[in-house]
């Protein structure tokens, strides 16, 4: 007879190895998909976390949701989309130590806030060809070549809010005006005085405060001294924009508020009343909003990325949640038209086949204001606020009404230096 193998537990368990590596193999090759990187360089501490997160959170959903319908077709190849994120802290040095991450990791897109973070990157963008997507249409200068603004406008949908204030309130004649001084504030004061201007309005107070301003008692007291009827309190950092208007409450103004985005329209409403809120004036949708297909018709299935970003950040909604998304569908439709994920081939098929914006069809735009025509410019809506909720009043056409007021538009834009003739 033979003698008996003899199997040591060593040797056992090597032989159990080997079998469940036989048995991993398909979770293996499915490993080895291809995948592209796409990068969140944005403020996720601090009070702009309020825009941050929201926006990574987004772009993450969407990602999700592409991938579990195949991902992305790219030169007759199939990849999963991957975000890469970064807190950049809305700090220069902070977000340009992000984008050299984002470099290192060969990430292909890039999305950002815009203003004050926007200057640290310029220059590392063009010698990287960084293809980087912005929410200020203000960061666009004639070098800005990697440069887009493919989904908000900022601040250009303002003159559609001047607009849609005077066909709703024809007799109010006296605005007030206030920001903080800074990028986001100055670019934005402008287009809101050109709009003030265009439709017939007198501003009677226009003020910056300082970014550590803690007290705004004296900032609304300034405001409300010359009795307007309407009062705008422009990009306001979400924090600062419900002390602006718990200190409006507090100190009898009767009259409509505007603002960019009403992003603590809850805890407004609670610290004011319903009553207070209503009427006022804003620029981002909710996406439960039932008029939302109708009006966000270049995204996919916008009410159901609204159900799965819910699902997953119960209560964490924001207006940025869909802004960075509705970015990676123009990119999207470029790279796969262009085939490669090459900057420059994507950008050159983007000018060259316009992507779909969020809002309907759009054109490229800029140059006559920017020096460059890198905004993909199209309808925005205007919402309302009615019973502590905002709902979508109508779109409106940001380029059109720019044709219209441009000599207004370039007069502010000057009056601040914020021309490119007279950026350094």
């Amino acid at each position: 007879m033979k003698n008996p193998v003899k199997i040591t537990r060593r040797q056992a368990l090597l032989s159990a190895a080997a079998g469940t590596t036989l048995l991993a193999m398909p979770t293996i090759l499915k490993a080895q998909e291809k995948t592209v990187k796409v990068g969140a360089l944005v403020p996720m501490t601090g009070d702009l976390s309020l825009w941050g997160l929201p926006a990574k959170n987004g772009a993450e959903i969407w990602a999700d949701r592409l991938n579990k319908a195949g991902g992305l077709t790219v030169g007759g190849e199939k990849y999963k989309v991957e975000v890469a994120s970064f807190d950049g802290a809305y700090i220069a040095e902070k977000t340009l130590q992000g984008a050299r991450a984002f470099q290192d990791q060969d990430v292909k897109f890039t999305m950002i806030i815009g203003g004050d973070d926007w200057s640290a990157l310029q220059d590392f963008s063009n010698r990287n060809k960084m293809l980087t997507a912005t929410l200020y249409v203000s960061d666009l200068n004639p070098k800005s070549t990697y440069l887009i603004a493919p989904v908000e406008a900022h601040p250009f949908y303002f003159g559609l809010g001047a607009q849609y204030l005077r066909k709703v309130e024809p007799n109010i004649k006296k605005v007030s005006l206030c920001a903080q001084d800074d990028v986001t504030g100055r670019v934005s004061l402008a287009y809101w005085r050109a709009g003030f201007d265009a439709h017939d309005f007198e501003i009677v107070n226009d003020q910056y405060f300082d970014n550590s301003t803690t007290d705004f008692a004296p900032v609304v007291s300034s405001m409300l001294a010359g009795k307007p009827e309407a009062v705008c309190i422009d990009t306001t950092y979400p924090s600062v924009a419900l002390l602006l208007v718990e200190q409006l409450f507090t100190q009898g103004f009767k009259g409509r508020i505007l603002h960019a985005g009403f992003e603590l329209l809850p805890d407004m409403v609670k610290r004011t009343s319903k009553e207070f809120m209503e009427g006022s004036i804003a620029f981002f949708p909710r996406f439960d909003d039932p008029s939302i297909s109708k009006a966000a018709t270049g995204m996919n299935d916008a009410a159901g990325f609204y159900g799965d970003y819910n699902k997953a950040h119960p209560g964490e909604w924001n207006n940025t949640s869909w802004e960075f998304p509705a970015a990676l569908e123009v990119w999207k439709q470029a790279v796969e038209t262009a085939g490669t994920f090459d900057a420059d081939e994507v950008l050159k098929s983007m000018k060259a086949n316009p992507p779909k914006h969020i809002f309907g069809e759009a054109k490229w735009w800029g140059k006559d204001l920017f020096g460059i025509d890198n905004a993909l410019l199209g309808n925005w809506p205007i919402v309302v606020v009615k019973d502590g909720k905002v709902e979508i009043a109508e779109l409106g056409d940001q380029a059109a009404w720019y044709d219209q007021h441009k000599e207004q538009v370039e007069k502010r834009f000057r009056d601040e230096e914020l021309m490119p003739d007279q950026k350094r």
